[in-house]
């Protein structure tokens, strides 16, 4: 078998989405270099543009406007995309561990993680608002806002830390309060915002010119400032100083000096006395070469940096050259931080004060100029250029590489599974009497008498880079038929093609499958019995699953009965979805939900169908609602009424089908069934044959049933289940379905 990709060599692993990695993404994205693999683990997707932030603050810029999706930017660049959040490194193994999944392997790994607002040690911090994270915040501002409205005597506002991060939110965030406000601009000491600061001044790092000016900007809008003052006790509704002196405060922000998160205590890497990571004159870490680290999370040796996102972008050039360098056995180079940076600092009212050294400007046309600056940063990463497939290659590809063996020749090698089966819990089951321990040639099951053996199998294609995610949401899949015919799920073969790398790549992508299929497996109680592994030109996952029933509860497709209400358990639209995300078209919070949805099991669901009397039981997957309903009603010899302004849609699904955007699966499926319906001009119409993985269950239950049997799916792992049409009696109809 010919392949023209090189092998994947090293793997550089980029935690956090901080203003570096965006470049490195971008960066890797337009100039690929081969056989490096670029993994992006990042508990956010939507990520924030720090020197917008006033802005989304004030809103003056849209959500959309400000933020940068990192799942469009990790396509584009090729790489893996791992949404979850960073726990710990094992420096020594070179693991990032990671919540709620496996840990996952580097070669060199770049820490660009931020910072958070210090929490004082000062009792009842618990009821203060960070700044960070922002899109937390964000959420508690529009509480905020309806709270002020809400509120029939004076509302206070105390923000605790009079640096530019302070005095910034003190100005947007008046400005956002006050806008279109009636009972505001009536009555406009109904706000009140204090900032307190320990020092002797607010803005104490900056030039006397700036500070002046935004101190007038202050007064102006009559914010109040305690200087001097420090923050004892922090109460849910008023906080309490240092001089005895107690402040009412509906809602307390902390904008104070930047911390660590406190994982990287324990890590083993050289930190500074504030626990930042210490890093060289390369962005590497002092004690670890093979870490890098940039932004507010690091602290360069030799310079005292303020933690600012201008220092972020300019080490990310840097940064993304030197991963490369250090690939190709190059010497990386030197970052040299600028002398002086420009503060930009906006005043909340399309004003901006700007200061660099001892000099400072203000006025409206700071306010343009800094705009223009931050519109074209983030442009660079929500504009990319269009995709047309990536070509992870190289002229010199050897000959070896070019003649893989086919037939049992292309088998993973035994000692890469067996290094992947020795990281993934012990399969054991009654009835398992051999399984995946056992050197045999097969499993042995030995079923029960009074049970009927349900078998089922399916595999396709990877539809994510993430090959944990992807066989968590496979199995799911897989899993669906057994629970359609209402089994309970016993044991499963997985049959595995990864696509050739070296030893090491294949042996942690295969360790990753395993997890993410064991631990879907383990939470429907079934098991690994073993399986196949073999190469391939692309990633693919399958199982066969075996599931054992009563022969006579078991749930077919045939037991339609007129009268009965239908109802589905899952929205629809992973076909359109993903076909959008193949472009890079579709949102990341759409993604995301599909992911969700996806994730969620309908083995809980099948009691219930059970408790209500279900006549007839399908999973909509590949052939589309349409395609799994005909057989349905086929089988059953009815006929059904289906209301399209019922159906349950993923977020983004109806706005990229109308778009155009379609799986390449939808046309065949919708030719395939034309014949039991007539088709009518509806948006919902084209994602009645979408094809969906790891879709919900479509199934009848008496009418007067349907109601309560909703409202239990809901309260279990359905809660988007809804009802979305009838059944009744074959009649003249030439139709199967009638649209409603």
């Amino acid at each position: 078998m010919l392949t023209e990709s090189e092998p994947i060599k090293k793997n550089i692993v980029l935690v956090g989405g901080g203003h570096s990695h965006v470049h490195v993404l971008k960066r890797y994205g337009m100039h690929p270099q081969p056989g490096i693999r670029l993994t992006l683990i990042s508990k956010d997707i939507l990520i924030p543009y720090s020197g917008m932030v006033p802005g989304l603050i004030s809103q003056t810029y849209k959500y959309s406007e400000g933020h940068i999706d990192l799942r469009r930017l990790a396509s584009f660049a090729n790489a893996r995309l791992i949404h979850s959040s960073a726990t710990q490194l094992d420096l020594l193994q070179k693991l990032v561990h990671v919540a709620e999944r496996p840990p996952v392997k580097y070669d060199l790994l770049s820490l660009d993680i931020g910072s958070t607002p210090a929490v004082p040690s000062v009792s009842g911090a618990e009821h203060a608002l960070p700044i960070k994270p922002l899109d937390k915040f964000l959420t508690e501002q529009e509480k905020i806002r309806e709270e002020v409205i809400n509120k029939k005597n004076t509302y206070n506002i105390v923000i605790i830390g009079g640096g530019a991060g302070g005095v910034e939110l003190s100005l947007s965030l008046d400005q956002q309060l006050r806008r279109n406000n009636a009972l505001l601009k009536k009555n406009p000491n109904h706000l009140t915002i204090t900032i307190i600061e320990s020092k002797s001044t607010l803005l104490p790092d900056f030039n006397s010119a700036a500070r002046k000016n935004l101190l007038n900007h202050i007064t102006k809008r009559k914010i109040i400032s305690l200087t001097k003052s420090r923050v004892d006790i922090i109460n849910s509704n008023s906080v309490k100083l240092n001089t005895g002196e107690v402040l009412a405060a509906d809602k307390t922000i902390l904008v104070t000096n930047a911390q660590p998160p406190n994982w990287l205590l324990n890590t083993g890497l050289a930190l500074d006395n504030n626990g930042f990571v210490r890093i060289d004159d390369f962005l590497r870490s002092i004690s670890h070469p093979e870490v890098y680290a940039t932004g507010d999370i690091a602290s360069m040796e030799n310079y005292d940096l303020p933690k600012s996102g201008v220092y972020a972008v300019r080490q990310g050039p840097v940064l993304a050259e030197n991963l490369r360098r250090v690939f190709i056995g190059k010497n990386p180079k030197p970052y040299r931080p600028q002398k002086q940076s420009l503060a930009l600092i906006t005043t909340g009212d399309n004003g901006a004060v700007a200061a660099r050294g001892s000099l400072a400007v203000s006025g409206k046309w700071v306010w343009r100029w800094k705009d223009k600056i931050d519109r074209r940063w983030i442009s660079n990463y929500q504009t990319l250029p269009e995709m047309t497939g990536h070509k992870n290659a190289s002229n010199d590809i050897s000959d070896i590489e070019k003649m893989r063996c086919g037939g049992c020749g292309a088998k993973v090698p035994a000692s890469i599974l067996n290094r992947a089966l020795e990281r993934i819990p012990i399969q054991k089951k009654e009835g398992l009497a051999q399984g995946i321990d056992a050197p045999d040639d097969a499993a042995v099951i030995i079923p029960p008498s009074d049970k009927a053996l349900i078998q089922t199998v399916d595999q396709f294609r990877s539809f994510t880079d993430d090959p944990y995610l992807f066989a968590r949401i496979a199995a799911n899949h897989c899993l669906g038929d057994i629970f359609a015919m209402g089994a309970e799920p016993h044991s499963a073969l997985a049959a595995i093609i990864l696509p050739h790398d070296s030893e090491e790549i294949i042996a942690e992508d295969l360790y990753q499958l395993l997890s993410g299929a064991t631990e879907t497996l383990t939470e429907a109680g079934a098991v690994l019995a073993g399986g196949h592994t073999g190469e391939g030109a692309e990633l693919a996952f399958g199982l066969t699953v075996n599931g054992y029933a009563d022969p006579k509860k078991l749930l077919r497709k045939s037991g339609l009965k007129p009268d009965d209400t239908l109802i589905l358990t899952k929205p629809l639209g992973t076909g359109v979805l993903f076909a959008a995300d193949m472009q890079a078209k579709a949102r990341a919070d759409w993604i995301d939900s599909a992911f969700t949805s996806m994730l969620r099991s309908v083995g809980p669901c099948i009691p219930i169908l059970q408790k209500y009397c279900a006549s007839a039981c399908t999973d909509v997957t590949g052939f589309g609602l349409m395609g799994h309903l005909i057989e349905m009603l086929s089988a059953s010899n009815v006929i059904a009424s289906i209301n399209l302004k019922s159906l349950p849609l993923l977020s983004g699904a109806q706005e990229l089908s109308l778009l155009g955007f379609e799986s390449s699966l939808k046309q065949p499926n919708e030719n395939s069934t034309k014949n039991n319906y007539q088709a009518i001009e509806h948006s919902t119409y084209p994602l009645i044959f979408d094809p969906q993985t790891a879709g919900g269950l479509l199934f009848g239950v008496p009418e007067q049933n349907a109601e309560q049997c909703i409202e239990e799916l809901h309260k279990s792992t359905a809660p988007d289940a809804t009802i979305i049409g009838s059944v009744s009696n074959n009649s003249a109809s030439t139709s199967l379905v009638n649209f409603i």
